[in-house]
């Protein structure tokens, strides 16, 4: 059984990467884990590799709220 897609959370993941200026790669990447995550599951269903993605995309998206306002 595949895990389930979202696309507006994929397109939201997006939008929001780019905003922030987190690299192509790393956006794609943290989009499509976003998109599968899985609520019911420990750590939304993510892999060790997952997280790893992810953990670097979240400075890119903290630094963007504070140089606003």
């Amino acid at each position: 059984m595949s895990k389930p897609f979202d696309p507006n959370l994929y397109n939201a993941t997006l939008r929001a990467c780019e905003e922030s200026g987190v690299p192509e790669d790393l956006t794609y990447k943290a989009a499509v884990i976003i998109a599968t995550d899985e609520a019911s599951k420990p750590n939304l269903g993510r892999t060790p590799e997952d997280q790893e993605i992810i953990n670097q995309v979240l400075p890119y998206l903290q630094s963007r709220g504070r140089d606003e306002g």
